[in-house]
C-alpha cells in the first residue's frame, strides 16, 4: 500500500465494524484525525502493508475469521491496526 493511501484505510479500520458497517467504533472525524497523525509520525518513507487487495477488492485473511489488517513501519517505529470478527 502506498503511504498516501494509508491514512484513509487506517481511518476506515479504526471507525467501521467489519461485520456491521453501520456500527462505528470511533466517529469518522476522530478516526481520520488519528489516522493522519499516525501516518505523519511514521513519515513519508514508511512502508505500509495490508491484507486488502485494492485492485480487485479481495481480502487475504490472516486468520480463519473475518479480519482486516494495516501495518506500517519506518525502521524504528511501527503501527498496527487489526480488526477481527468471528461472525
Amino acid at each position: 500500500m502506498e503511504t498516501h493511501e494509508a491514512a484513509s484505510f487506517l481511518a476506515q479500520v479504526a471507525a467501521v465494524d467489519l461485520v456491521w458497517p453501520s456500527h462505528r467504533h470511533l466517529p469518522a472525524e476522530a478516526a481520520e484525525r488519528m489516522a493522519k497523525r499516525v501516518v505523519a509520525l511514521l513519515g513519508p518513507e514508511a512502508s505500509w502493508w495490508t491484507n486488502h487487495d485494492a485492485e480487485c477488492g479481495a481480502v487475504h485473511g490472516l486468520t480463519p475469521l473475518f479480519d482486516s489488517l494495516l501495518a506500517g513501519m519506518q525502521g524504528e517505529h511501527f503501527a498496527l491496526a487489526l480488526q477481527i470478527a468471528d461472525d
